[in-house]
């Protein structure tokens, strides 16, 4: 299992319970292990991320115009 978090700072550390966190920087979306997840969110590293990704069914969400009734792809009005 893992949770999604998206980077906030740089994290001080090389490295915690031997994994390296040179890899994560400010914007990076990552899953992590559940332990690495609440440890970053903790020291205020991370954040949990909630949205969906790109793949994900629903993506009308995600444009300008919003899910709106008239704004139905491949539907007339």
């Amino acid at each position: 299992m893992s949770v999604k978090v998206r980077i906030t700072a740089k994290p001080r550390e090389r490295e915690i319970d031997g994994v390296s966190l040179q890899s994560l920087y400010p914007g990076a979306v990552r899953d992590v292990s559940p332990l690495l997840g609440s440890w970053l969110i903790a020291e205020e590293y991370a954040e949990p991320e909630m949205r969906s990704s790109s793949d994900d069914e629903g993506n009308d969400y995600f444009t300008p115009h919003g899910p709106y009734p008239h704004d139905r792809r491949g539907q007339k009005s």
